[in-house]
């Protein structure tokens, strides 16, 4: 089983997703890369799916790996649209590199993904408090709050019973077995398609 933790800059998700020690896939920390849309798209694919590779590993090991953070992560290209912080070129660029790995079954969709979803005020609360780490961006990450919970609601519309809201509230995700979709193409058309026509 295959589990995401997912949620915003200081919501929280590298201490849910801790609990899952050694079978965590940690989040992806490296430097934004240069370049035109499509090339931009590659790399980030290229990187998530290295991600994906390493969860289906610990699974292998452990029969359940968490990620911190999404692995298909075409969603943050999204909320950065939504947010006036990016764009629908450099969102579409994102999903063609991925949807080509999808086919190959080089990255999919996790089992469960809980969104974890602390209040502002919370969430601004925790990046005060934790100085070990830079969380650059942070100004533009708590905007993203809205758009996510409405991506992953989609998501939840189309694939019933994957996704978890209000994780923060809930300490642990129960065990189970792998979905049969991990690697639709159908589902990530669908989901890109409705994340277009009915934005938040």
């Amino acid at each position: 089983m295959l589990i995401v933790i997912e949620g915003i800059s200081a919501a929280g998700k590298t201490t849910y997703a801790s609990q899952y020690a050694p079978a965590l896939v940690p989040e992806l920390v490296c430097p934004a890369p240069a370049g035109d849309d499509a090339a931009v798209g590659e790399y980030w694919s290229d990187r998530h799916a290295e991600r994906w590779q390493t969860g289906l590993a610990l699974e292998q090991t452990h029969g359940t790996a968490c990620f911190d953070t999404d692995p298909l992560k075409i969603h943050y290209a999204w909320c950065l649209w939504q947010t006036g912080h990016g764009t629908r070129a450099r969102w579409l660029a994102t999903v063609q590199a991925t949807r080509a790995r999808l086919l190959r079954r080089e990255i999919g969709f996790a089992d469960v993904i809980v969104l974890l979803e602390p209040d502002e005020q919370q969430v601004r609360e925790q990046q005060r408090q934790d100085t070990r780490r830079r969380r650059g961006n942070f100004a533009v990450n708590v905007q993203l709050q809205a758009p996510l919970r409405h991506w992953y609601s989609v998501l939840e519309s189309l694939a019933p019973g994957r996704v978890m809201f209000e994780g923060h509230l809930q300490p642990h995700v129960a065990g189970g077995a792998p979905r049969e979709d991990r690697y639709s193409v159908g589902l990530l058309d669908a989901l890109v398609d409705t994340a277009q026509t009915k934005t938040p």
